[in-house]
């Protein structure tokens, strides 16, 4: 689907829907502006363009190629300014030294992460200690994609993150999307 012969057409349209919850996401996470990010399943790149106006370096990952080509694209002036560096990647494989990010931002693609656990694992790797994971998804697609409730798949990163050092879950109802998206945050541990 996002590989295939529609996906310039989903870039697009996610593009636009997917904008206020970047938005969202963002705020939450409130950057400095000296912070190292990531933001993991870019799609078109909506969110990397509202981030790198806030921060000093983002690291932009999603596993299409369209979508790469997308958020290239979309953020060529950051990408040459080497303020954004965009890859083909996954959260379970992330080009960054341990301990290299302030934060990370994932907007309605951590359903998709595989492994869950080792994506979790590797966010907290890249986190320095106090950094933050926001996301927010839409409730249809926690339950269409893993076949959980979105109050048990709560419960279920929550295990699976602290056993990986991200703690401290914080969820509630986003507002993008009229609530029907939950946020999520977590804090790798070690912080002050």
């Amino acid at each position: 689907m996002f590989d295939g012969p529609g996906a310039r057409l989903m870039a697009q349209v996610m593009a636009r829907r997917n904008r206020d919850a970047e938005r969202e996401a963002i705020d939450v996470l409130d950057p400095r502006p000296s912070d190292r990010v990531v933001a993991i399943g870019v799609g078109a790149g909506v969110g990397v363009e509202l981030l790198a106006r806030r921060v000093a370096f983002v690291f932009a990952v999603d596993p299409s190629r369209v979508m790469v080509d997308e958020t290239t694209r979309r953020n060529r002036v950051a990408v040459d300014a080497g303020r954004v560096a965009v890859a083909r990647s996954t959260a379970a494989r992330l080009a960054v030294d341990d301990g290299d990010l302030d934060g990370a931002i994932a907007v309605n693609s951590i359903q998709m992460w595989e492994p869950l656990a080792g994506s979790l694992a590797e966010v907290a790797r890249v986190l320095r200690p106090g950094g933050r994971l926001v996301t927010l998804t839409h409730d249809w697609a926690i339950e269409r994609s893993t076949g959980r409730s979105v109050d048990s798949w709560l419960e279920h990163v929550d295990g699976l993150a602290a056993t990986v050092g991200l703690g401290s879950l914080r969820s509630w109802r986003a507002r993008s999307e009229g609530g029907r998206s939950v946020a999520l945050e977590l804090t790798r541990d070690g912080g002050r």
